[in-house]
C-alpha cells in the first residue's frame, strides 16, 4: 500500500473516507465538492483505490491540499477499500461517503458541528437523486428508497452509506468485524445491538450522481445479491440457509413494496416511481437471483462495483 497527497492536515478533527471503484465519470466532481468545503477546516479527505482500478489515473491528477490518496494492492471491492480508508484515518470522527456523491455547501461544517457535541452516535442524512434520467431514477429507488427526503431530525434504525459519521473509537472496537471489509449493513446491525444511536438530520443530505447504464446496473445487482446471499449463508446456523433460499423468490415483491411504501408515504416522486417500477422490479429480480445463487454456491468475498 502506498499513499499520495499534497499535504497532511495537522490534527484533523474529521476524516472523510471515499472508496473509489470504477468511478472515472464521477469521482472528480465528488472530490472537488468535498475539497472546496474543507479549505481552512481541520478535515482530511481520504480516497482509497485499488492499484489496478482505472479511476486511479483520475486521482493521480488531483492536486489539492488535504487530499490523501491510498493505493491498495491487488483486486479490492468497496467494503475492503472502506476498511483501508478507516485504518488510515487520523481524526476521532470518520465520515464514510461514496465516489458518486455531491454535497450541499455546509455539509462538511455540519458534520464538524455534530462531532463537536461529543455524543457517541452515528449521524447522517437523506439522499437526493442527481441523475434525472430513467436509469438514474431506477438506480435511486433501488438503493435509496429508505432515505428519501424529507426527513425529520431524530433517531432512526440505520443510515445510508453515502454519508454516515462514526466515532473512530467505535469502529476500532469492531476491528474484528471489519477484518473482511467494512460491510455497512453488518456493522450497523452490530452497533444497533449495542444500542448505539443512529441520528438522521436533514442538514446532512447528499445527492447521488452515479452513472451506470441499466444493463450494467442490473448485472451489478446480481453480483451484489450473490455476495449478500453468500455472506448470509456463511453466518446462518445449520440448515437455516434452506429457509433463506426458499424465501429468495419473494424478495423482488417485498423490495418493490417497500420502495413503493417509502415513495407514497413521503408523497414525492410518485410519477417517476410509477414509470421506473417495471425496470425497478427487474433489478430486484436480478438481486434475488444473485442472492439465491449465493445461498447455493457461495460467492466472492468482495462486493465489486
Amino acid at each position: 500500500m502506498r499513499e499520495m497527497g499534497n499535504s497532511v492536515v495537522e490534527a484533523p478533527e474529521l476524516s472523510i473516507v471515499a472508496p473509489v471503484r470504477r468511478a472515472e465519470a464521477t469521482v472528480g466532481a465528488t472530490l472537488a465538492a468535498l475539497l472546496e468545503q474543507c479549505r481552512s477546516l481541520p478535515v482530511e479527505v481520504i480516497a482509497a483505490v485499488a492499484e489496478d482500478d482505472p479511476s486511479r489515473a483520475v486521482l493521480e491528477r488531483q492536486n489539492a491540499p488535504g487530499l490523501r490518496v491510498i493505493v491498495v494492492p491487488g483486486r479490492q471491492g468497496i467494503p475492503q477499500l472502506r476498511r483501508e480508508g478507516v485504518w488510515q484515518a487520523r481524526a476521532p470522527w470518520v465520515v464514510i461517503t461514496e465516489d458518486h456523491c455531491l454535497f450541499p455547501p455546509e455539509w462538511v461544517r455540519n458534520f464538524l458541528e455534530s462531532a463537536g457535541t461529543g455524543e457517541r452516535k452515528v449521524c447522517g442524512g437523506p439522499v437526493l437523486n442527481g441523475v434525472p434520467s430513467l436509469a438514474g431514477w431506477v438506480l435511486y429507488f433501488s438503493r435509496y428508497s429508505a432515505f428519501l427526503p424529507p426527513v425529520a431530525e431524530g433517531p432512526v434504525r440505520t443510515l445510508p452509506g453515502t454519508g454516515a459519521c462514526y466515532p473512530r473509537d467505535l469502529l476500532l472496537e469492531h476491528s474484528a468485524l471489519l477484518r473482511e471489509g467494512f460491510w455497512e449493513a453488518e456493522l450497523n446491525e452490530a452497533l444497533a445491538r449495542r444500542n448505539v444511536i443512529f441520528w438522521m438530520s436533514p442538514d446532512l443530505a447528499v445527492k447521488q450522481h452515479q452513472r451506470r447504464g441499466l444493463l450494467e446496473f442490473i448485472a451489478l445487482r446480481f453480483r451484489h445479491g450473490r455476495c449478500y446471499g453468500a455472506r448470509r449463508m456463511a453466518a446462518a446456523r445449520s440448515r437455516a440457509w434452506m429457509g433463506l433460499l426458499l424465501r429468495a423468490p419473494l424478495a423482488p415483491f417485498a423490495l418493490l413494496a417497500r420502495s413503493a411504501w417509502a415513495v407514497f408515504r413521503k408523497r414525492r416522486y410518485r410519477r417517476r416511481f410509477f414509470l421506473a417500477s417495471p425496470l425497478l422490479f427487474l433489478c430486484f429480480c436480478s438481486w434475488a437471483g444473485g442472492e439465491a445463487v449465493g445461498y447455493l454456491l457461495g460467492g466472492h468475498s468482495m462486493e465489486t462495483d
